[in-house]
């Protein structure tokens, strides 16, 4: 099947602990969705994501990816679970799509947090897919290094070409590449 410009991180760079949520059933829908955890992202936000994560490696931390690329028929299975546009995009529908934006769908978006060089969680604001307002980086009931490491995360890959999104301290498009078609190859 057509990959379009994905390609599998590990083969571009295998200093990232991948954790893929979405192959087990430690996710927020119980389920496993993906058929492997292998992760795979656009060729451009590869490259800026290995930037960024040189960068925390020099400041002593390691990159953990939960999800990257997501088939649209696994977006179609979240907004089937969790039809809330704050948390979950609706699936496309692609006779209708004219101009693309950065998505997981075209592996223009990554989900991250930052580990020790041991490969230990750091403190952060919520656990990944928490679906309440402590996600979000204006939450100020969350602890203060939590808020600290996530708005230090949010800085380096914001200076090498993503975006945060404001409701998942996790979450980051790129918007430095033209956005390309969304895809629905299997992983």
């Amino acid at each position: 099947m057509d990959k379009g410009n994905l390609v599998k991180l590990v083969e571009v760079d295998n200093d990232f602990i991948i954790c893929l949520k979405y192959a087990t059933t430690d996710n927020f829908t119980g389920k496993k969705i993906y058929n492997s955890g292998e992760c795979w992202i656009d060729r451009h936000t590869a490259e800026i994501l290995i930037k960024a994560k040189n960068i925390f490696k020099d400041a002593g931390y390691r990159v953990k990816i939960w999800d990257a690329y997501r088939p649209i028929s696994a977006q179609a299975r979240f907004w089937e679970i969790m039809p809330d546009n704050n948390f979950v995009a609706r699936p496309p529908d692609m006779s209708k799509i004219k101009e693309f934006r950065p998505t997981h769908m075209n592996g223009l978006c990554v989900d991250i947090t930052l580990t020790d060089l041991d490969g230990n969680d750091i403190v952060m604001p919520s656990e990944f897919d928490d679906m309440t307002e402590r996600a979000s980086l204006e939450c100020t009931t969350t602890s203060e290094e939590g808020r600290k490491n996530a708005t230090y995360m949010k800085e380096v890959m914001e200076s090498v070409g993503f975006l945060a999104y404001k409701n998942e301290w996790w979450h980051f498009y790129d918007v430095s590449t033209e956005p390309t078609p969304f895809m629905d190859f299997q992983i």
